[in-house]
């Protein structure tokens, strides 16, 4: 072939046919380039660059992968298909054969960002976040579904190095083993808690750097603290929770003023982190007797009356619990700005000047009338929300779905306790002490009838049944539901939020057989004149030890008080 006839041939279309060949050949052809055009789709299928760095399945879709686009990190999208390499056969001439130039992008293209550094160090690090996500998370949600745990946490830790390390710290501990005590460990177990603390305290460090240089926005804080919160609590470490606690609830309240609009609508916090967090002031409320310093505006919202913003009856279970928190905290913090002692009957300077009324004295702070006018609303308050959760709960227990039921009761657990509690504060012991049999048994029997049905660890972030076992038992003394309260908290051990189950039992075992010590079995309650409470404390989380003081209170002679002291392992 001359010289003519090569560049004719080369530059003749690439696709024209070989009249010399037949047509089954032609069909042939086609069908092992469509077989190779296939397998060659199949093998360039590739993750995006951002799965590809983050090591998770990818789903492929195009042009933006959208697992990456649902977490809202940004899909960096996908390496271009290399070119089909096409085999050249002994003797054979392609028409048309250009090379192959790269493509320059344009100043209007845009430009992908760099692949960023690897986010674990170690394959430790890259098992147990691992861990935390598949597992760790789903325990921690909690009572109600939120994207808190498995993806808001998750997104964090992408861009914050602190977070991550406290992340891959709880991943490493089993929340199967937060009963374990130091001389029983596993090695196995010994080696993950050993990483575990190692992990954590890089999240402390990483944590100050960034603080120091001021780079972290307010969802990431408020992040940080609730992972932070989460880790002390699975130890235990109450002081270290409540700090994290408050610092929740300050970095709150100045989005607030600086939005200057009311609680129920931060709208630069996700709505199931200011609901976490909710949980956890009301903790923390309950917890410290003596309240804390509130700032203008809690003090302001405690004594603003939402019963108006109740509805007739709520749409869903979650609603419901949003609004009772809510509840919860404005009445907690309520008491604090009347600046009585709780209960106030048992205060030295009222316990014998007002023995028998059924009112608080007045105080500068608070006058009779204002205070019993402000007792009232809360009392309307919470009969209108139990009011608009009623048809819910009916609804919910006529159904088939035992998670909805679960919540649903639990939600009642919650209102009983919480509504029983508030009698005991705002009621003389002659209203509310003795007679509530029939409402504390109703309480112990739905609480018994969840725990035996309950097949999570024991460990939540959350209270569901420890505080109202505890209202059962310390705040009511009817002496044969206290110690049934008491008995469930040994046979289903929990640690919930700031509560160590068996802690709780243990001392309240102790208190129970100092009340009843000389009392007959006729007497179904435990007299109020008899009634002590916890004086003294000291607790080390890390040897699981504790020192409790008490007053044993005497009828002969009147008046007689002996100090008791304990000493409590768990």
């Amino acid at each position: 072939m001359d010289t003519t006839s090569v560049n004719a041939t080369l530059g003749a279309d690439i696709n024209r046919s070989d009249e010399t060949r037949g047509g089954d050949l032609l069909s042939k052809t086609e069908a092992s380039r469509t077989d190779k055009k296939k397998r060659f789709h199949n093998k360039s299928k590739n993750g995006c660059r951002t799965c590809k760095i983050r090591r998770v399945k990818c789903d492929e879709a195009r042009p933006s992968c959208q697992r990456c686009v649902k977490f809202g990190l940004g899909c960096d999208g996908y390496d271009e298909d290399l070119p089909r390499r096409t085999k050249y056969s002994h003797g054979q001439v392609f028409a048309n054969r250009q090379a192959i130039v790269p493509q320059t992008q344009h100043a209007s293209t845009s430009v992908c960002r760099s692949p960023q550094r690897p986010m674990f160090k170690n394959d430790q690090e890259d098992r147990y976040f691992k861990l935390f996500s598949t597992q760790t998370a789903r325990k921690l949600t909690g009572l109600f579904d939120s994207n808190v745990w498995d993806c808001l946490v998750l997104q964090v830790c992408e861009r914050n190095s602190s977070v991550r390390h406290a992340v891959i710290a709880l991943g490493a501990l089993d929340p199967c083993t937060w009963r374990s005590s130091n001389p029983t460990k596993s090695w196995e177990e010994s080696l993950r808690r050993k990483f575990a603390y190692h992990e954590y305290s890089l999240a402390i460090i990483e944590m100050k750097k960034s603080i120091s240089q001021m780079t972290l926005g307010l969802r990431t804080r408020l992040v940080a603290c609730l992972v932070f919160i989460a880790f002390e609590i699975y130890h235990h470490n109450q002081k270290s929770a409540v700090g994290q606690i408050e610092t929740m609830s300050a970095l709150i309240e100045e989005q607030i003023n600086e939005q200057n609009i009311y609680t129920h609508s931060i709208t630069a916090i996700d709505d199931e982190l200011l609901e976490s967090f909710r949980e956890l002031e009301v903790q923390n409320l309950v917890n410290n007797i003596y309240g804390r310093a509130l700032t203008a505006r809690e003090l302001l919202v405690s004594r603003q009356t939402i019963r108006e913003k109740i509805p007739q009856e709520f749409a869903s279970l979650r609603h419901a619990r949003s609004v009772f928190h809510v509840l919860a905290m404005r009445q907690l913090h309520w008491q604090n700005t009347c600046k009585h002692e709780w209960p106030w009957y048992a205060t030295p300077q009222t316990t014998c000047l007002f023995m028998h009324q059924n009112d608080p004295p007045p105080n500068e702070y608070t006058s009779a009338e204002e205070w019993c006018a402000e007792r009232e609303r809360r009392f309307e308050e919470y009969a209108a929300w139990s009011n608009a959760f009623q048809p819910l709960l009916v609804h919910v227990r006529a159904s088939n779905n035992p998670h909805e039921l679960r919540r649903a009761n639990i939600l009642r657990v919650t209102y009983m306790s919480t509504y029983l509690a508030l009698m005991t504060r705002m009621l003389s012991p002659w209203e509310s002490w003795y007679g509530q049999t029939a409402r504390l048994t109703e309480l112990v029997d739905l609480i018994k009838a969840l725990l035996e049905g309950c097949d999570d660890t024991g460990f939540s972030v959350e209270m569901n049944f420890l505080v109202p076992l505890l209202v059962v038992a310390k705040m009511f003394r009817h002496r044969a539901l206290r110690q049934e309260a008491i008995r469930l908290m040994f046979a289903y051990p929990r640690r919930e939020g700031l509560w160590d189950g068996v802690l709780v039992a243990k001392y309240l075992q102790w208190i129970a057989e100092i009340e009843e010590e000389n009392l007959g079995d006729e007497e179904e309650y435990v007299p109020h004149d008899l009634a002590t409470d916890i004086f003294g404390a000291e607790v080390d989380s890390v040897k699981k030890t504790a020192k409790f003081m008490t007053y044993q209170m005497f009828r002969d002679p009147p008046g007689k008080m002996v100090r008791r002291e304990t000493f409590i392992t768990w």
